[in-house]
């Protein structure tokens, strides 16, 4: 097991602007400069994961790290890899706690995105880590209740593979399988030749998030 206590996280001004739409003019907003200023004060982006061996697969099931994961899509993707990485990544509370402190709307909306595009930035820097370290290349990723496939009930197992996580890096697991702090993300990163994006499996049109266009027949 492995963590990671300070994950670079650069804020670029230019892509948040675009990303926000952001229009200094409108009434009620700051400076751009100001929110990345808060942001990049605010940020502590911090990581586990584990370098995990493929066990028993079974009928719609798979075992990592001594853990039996239900997925017949998880169990599918793992079907010719021998070592994948789960893994845990937050940016720290207090950048949720200064979005929830404002008394705007429009300033909670650019921090909360703020927040989720350091977020992004903070597992796209991981799976750069591991690909240099370990020599894999063209990881994927899966998360517990992404799709209906891997359901959010199979969080808890993910998270037992790491033990005592709010002593790690500050994250906890409540009894509905939110992650405390919000800002937090977890999985299991996979290489794979193909490539696997979870929104070509999901038929919400209007996803702000989404990566990849759907592909239902995936």
């Amino acid at each position: 097991m492995e963590t990671i206590d300070l994950v670079p996280v650069m804020l670029d001004p230019v892509a948040i602007a675009a990303r926000l739409r952001f229009d200094p003019l409108r009434a009620g907003s700051e400076n751009l400069a100001e929110f990345i200023t808060l942001a990049s004060r605010s940020i502590r982006a911090r990581a586990v994961y584990e370098i995990a061996a493929i066990g028993a697969r079974g009928e719609g099931t798979v075992e990592v790290a001594d853990v039996v994961f239900c997925s017949p899509l998880l169990r599918r993707n793992f079907d010719a890899i021998h070592r994948v990485f789960p893994y845990i990544i937050t940016i720290g509370p207090n950048l949720e706690r200064a979005a929830a402190a404002q008394g705007d709307l429009l300033m909670q909306y650019y921090l909360e995105e703020i927040a989720n595009i350091a977020l992004e930035q903070a597992a796209d820097r991981l799976a750069k880590h591991l690909e240099e370290r370990y020599g894999v290349t063209h990881l994927s990723n899966m998360s517990p209740g992404s799709l209906e496939d891997w359901p959010i009930t199979e969080q808890a197992k993910l998270f037992s593979i790491f033990g005592d996580t709010e002593k790690l890096i500050g994250v906890r697991l409540t009894d509905s399988m939110l992650m405390v702090p919000r800002k937090s993300i977890s999985g299991i990163l996979f290489p794979s030749e193909e490539g696997f994006v979870a929104c070509q499996l999901c038929e919400r049109e209007y996803c702000p998030g989404r990566k990849a266009a759907y592909a239902g027949q995936l």
